[in-house]
């Protein structure tokens, strides 16, 4: 008796084109879902770290009687992880050139991703702070915005930024430290003055 030989299993052509199709489709649904979750925990990191920098600045206060002269003062006798003035969506890897409002790698080596209001013009001239050095106790006392984070929706840093240009093309979140300590999220949409009044 002659014995038929055996068949093996194998995918077609047509069939492996249908796997592949397939795992695309299914990587391109997936892809953007991830992104998303990325951001999420970018920010919630974010968030934490303005939390403890407001501690460390109420703390500040009250052993020198007012406000830091820069946000990376409060290092390291208030605050002494350096890491936690990085914000995890910088870009530049906190290393902009910076000024007295967005230090950057001036006085801490490490980097300040985050802006120090009282140290911004249109801060003052919005009426928020008094000017460097006297800032005074903030026009909406604990609700007056004292840092905040824009990298949720900038790719660079802008140091010619002001209140007029402040929404043009931002699309995203700005993440606010109030001087009471607490965090809150603002559209960048929103014009600058809406800031102490807005939030999630």
């Amino acid at each position: 008796m002659q014995r038929r030989p055996l068949k093996t299993a194998a995918f077609t052509l047509v069939e492996i084109l249908v796997v592949v199709g397939i795992i695309a489709v299914l990587v391109a649904l997936v892809l953007p879902i991830l992104a998303k979750a990325r951001g999420a925990a970018r920010q919630a990191t974010c968030i934490n770290q303005l939390r403890q920098i407001g501690l460390a600045m109420r703390m500040y206060v009250e052993d020198n009687g007012g406000l830091a002269p820069r946000l990376s003062a409060v290092y390291p006798a208030h605050l002494s992880n350096a890491a936690v003035f990085v914000c995890p969506s910088d870009p530049g890897d906190r290393r902009h050139g910076g000024d007295e409002y967005m230090e950057g790698s001036r006085h801490l080596a490490s980097g300040v991703s985050y802006t120090y209001i009282p140290n911004w013009k249109y801060a003052a001239e919005l009426g928020w702070w008094g000017r460097p050095p006297r800032y005074g106790e903030g026009k909406y006392g604990d609700s007056t915005p004292l840092a905040m984070c824009h990298w949720h929706w900038a790719k660079r840093w802008i140091p010619e930024l002001d209140a007029a240009v402040w929404g043009l093309n931002a699309k995203g979140w700005v993440i606010v430290l109030n001087a009471g300590g607490s965090v809150r999220k603002v559209r960048a949409e929103r014009p600058l003055g809406e800031f102490c009044t807005t939030g999630e």
